[in-house]
Parts: structure tokens; C-alpha cells; sequence
């Protein structure tokens, strides 16, 4: 028998994401070596982090009607501001940025019960991220391989609860709504699942997700 599909949510279900003043300067601090280590001029921490809030200021702006930037397009943004004399590579600012910014770690007993319901169901990921620092989280933890597909919004230009990144993340899974799950801590994703054709389930957490998938079992025998 196929496997019914299961597509998470990643930030707040999975993993727990930490962004904060420190995580920010760590990443500001290893981009501004890298900078000042091309440009002519000395940059200061000051005129980088300035830099770079107006262009996360463009971006949330940018992002109200649920489209989605990816992370080259905002370093870009924040390297004009800085206006430096000699080109500075994006990829390579945006990978500091990208695995720098936030820690992250997954949630209680996450690892050992994905891998438990990859057996079991088809799992998918979709996320609201302007990158792909997820693939190499989930790499860490061990997770990458009971994942069956990854839809993140930087690639598919929309944000949920926009229909269109649940419909690409069904596209790559081959998947049919009535015979797909998506699980979320926020309900607004949840209503843009169901609104679809998909199944929503409110969740805080995987552990709270397995006794919600074995109550909607129950109920439809």
C-alpha cells in the first residue's frame, strides 16, 4: 500500500530556531572578515550591521503579500548599501549569513520520532526560509535521509499560506491533496493547506503530532 504523505512544517515543529543580537554579530562579524579582506577600505561593524537592517527592512517590506526573496537577492541589497570600491562575492556572504545568523536544534524527542514516522508515511517539509540552511541542519542531526522532499519559499517565490508552495511541494512529492497531511504550529499555514484540498493539523511539537494522526486514524473507522 502507498504511503500516505506527511508534509511539516520545519521552524518551530522540527527544530527550534534562535535568532538573536548575539547569533546576528556572529554572523556580521565572520562576513566582515570576509569583506574587509577584499574591499580597499576597512569596513566598520557599525556601517555593516546598518547595512544590513535596512535590507532586511526592504525585505519584510517586500514580503507582506507572502512572496519570497532568496538569500542572494538580500545580500545583494545589503552590499550596495555598503557601497564598497571593489565587488565582493554574494554567495559567499550569503553562505556566512545562512549558517551563521541562528542556531538551531531540534525539538525534544524530534530525531528519534521522524525517523519513526518516515517509516511509516511519506514525510515532506515545507519552509519559510529564504535559503537552504535546513538541508545541511537536518544533515547534522542525521535527519536528511527520512526526509522524502524539501520546499522551501525562497524556491518557489511565495511564502505559506500563499496555495502555491503547497502545490509545488505536492508537485515534487507526486503527491495527491486527499492524500496528504500538512502539520504546523501556526494555524494561518494551516488554513492555506486545507484551503488545497489538503488535511491541517494544529501542532506545538512531532510528539503532539503522532496522537493527533492516531486520533484522526481512529475517527475515520
Amino acid at each position: 500500500m502507498t504511503k500516505e504523505n506527511l508534509f511539516l512544517d520545519y521552524g518551530g515543529l522540527i527544530f527550534n530556531y534562535d535568532f538573536n543580537r548575539h547569533t546576528l554579530f556572529r554572523a556580521h562579524d565572520l562576513a566582515l572578515k570576509c569583506i574587509n579582506s577584499i574591499s580597499e577600505g576597512p569596513i566598520e561593524l557599525d556601517r555593516l550591521a546598518k547595512a544590513h537592517d535596512s535590507a532586511i527592512k526592504e525585505y519584510l517590506v517586500a514580503r507582506q503579500d507572502n512572496s519570497e526573496w532568496n538569500m542572494d537577492k538580500i545580500m545583494n541589497l545589503m552590499l550596495s548599501k555598503l557601497e564598497s570600491p571593489n565587488p565582493i562575492p554574494v554567495s559567499m556572504i550569503s553562505l556566512i549569513y545562512k549558517l551563521n545568523d541562528h542556531d538551531a536544534y531540534p525539538k525534544g524527542d524530534a530525531v528519534k520520532i521522524l525517523k519513526n514516522l518516515a517509516k511509516e508515511k511519506r514525510v515532506g517539509i515545507i519552509s519559510n526560509l529564504p535559503h537552504d540552511s535546513l538541508v545541511h541542519e537536518l544533515q547534522r542531526f542525521g535527519l536528511l535521509n527520512s526526509i522524502n522532499t524539501i520546499t522551501v519559499s525562497y524556491q518557489v517565490g511565495f511564502r505559506k499560506p500563499h496555495p502555491a508552495i503547497y502545490l509545488e511541494a505536492m508537485k515534487k512529492a507526486n503527491a495527491n491533496p486527499r492524500r496528504s497531511t500538512f502539520v504546523s504550529h501556526d494555524q494561518i499555514e494551516v488554513k492555506g493547506a486545507e484551503a488545497v484540498g489538503m488535511e491541517g493539523i494544529l501542532a506545538d511539537s512531532l510528539e503532539e503530532v503522532i496522537g493527533k494522526i492516531h486520533e484522526n486514524n481512529l475517527h475515520k473507522y
